[in-house]
């Protein structure tokens, strides 16, 4: 049986695949609908997309390592080969933050500067997860309203659970 970091560790592998499958659907729409405000949390497809981005680098950059970090502006026009290289990027930070937490480090707690509070790295990780659930969801009802089917998430069938 894995351990609880494992599967954190394994969620957000697949939570990153899951991620490149609405980039890579977000991006083959026109240019027109990939921008069109979409009265959702955040206008359109897009800005969503790069919004959950920003959310792990507030959570892994910011937070947790107190860095600032300047936000996609809302309406930003990246290329596909920019949306895909910022997403290697907020991999690369996030995994490179997982690879190094043992168990023990889950009940670790740290300050978080912009909200003058303290956390755990566990209530973290589990936060982000909740957090990327929401938009990504956001994503898929916007994409049913256009006729689209949005990437299958099947936890149990992709990820091995």
């Amino acid at each position: 049986m894995p351990t609880e970091l494992q599967t954190i560790r394994e969620l957000y592998r697949y939570h990153f695949r899951k991620l490149r499958s609405y980039l890579r659907i977000i991006w083959n729409l026109p240019v027109k609908e990939r921008y069109r405000d979409r009265g959702a949390t955040y206008p359109s497809l897009v800005d969503i997309y790069l919004h959950i981005l920003d959310d792990y680098r507030f959570w892994f950059v910011q937070a947790y390592t107190g860095k600032s970090f300047q936000d996609f502006p809302l309406g930003a026009r990246l290329s596909r080969r920019n949306a895909e290289l910022a997403t290697d990027e907020v991999e690369a930070v996030v995994t490179g933050v997982l690879k190094k937490l043992r168990p023990k480090d889950l009940d670790r707690k740290f300050y978080i500067q912009v909200d003058r509070r303290s956390t755990t790295i566990r209530a973290m990780l589990l936060q982000m997860i909740e957090g990327d659930l929401q938009h990504k969801g956001e994503l898929n009802a916007l994409l049913w309203q256009m006729d689209i089917e949005p990437p299958a998430v099947d936890l149990e069938r992709t990820a091995g659970f």
